[in-house]
């Protein structure tokens, strides 16, 4: 059975290779990015089951990426992934038409389970 693949895309390096040994662990397909330029590009490439996006990334933030790729027509699943407040969050993606949102924890588990709910929906 073909394992997800799952794009990260994070300007901090510490929390991409936290979520990356996460998902990894987990038993997912993980490919990251440290530079948000370029994203749609890596999308088109590498066909991703899931994309997890940080929010406040410098030049191009998550929810701009967001709206980009959903004004292309790409068929991938977006989250945002950030440590802004949960309500925030649902605003912005529900702006920007993401899937949803994760908010940013220390609680592996729970960051797991939050991702195979979004892979399974």
């Amino acid at each position: 059975m073909k394992k997800p693949l799952i794009l990260v895309v994070d300007d901090c390096t510490v929390e991409l290779d936290v979520t990356r040994l996460y998902l990894i662990n987990a038993g997912f397909e993980v490919i990251t990015r440290s530079r948000p330029i370029g994203t749609t590009a890596e999308i088109l490439r590498m066909k991703p089951d899931l994309v997890l996006l940080d929010v406040l990334m410098p030049g191009l933030t998550g929810d701009k990426i967001t709206k980009l790729i959903k004004e292309s027509g790409l068929a991938t699943k977006i989250v945002l992934h950030s440590g802004k407040e949960s309500n925030e969050l649902r605003e912005l993606s529900r702006e920007c038409g993401a899937d949803g949102y994760i908010k940013k924890t220390n609680d592996k588990d729970e960051f797991i389970n939050k991702v195979k709910s979004f892979l399974s929906s």
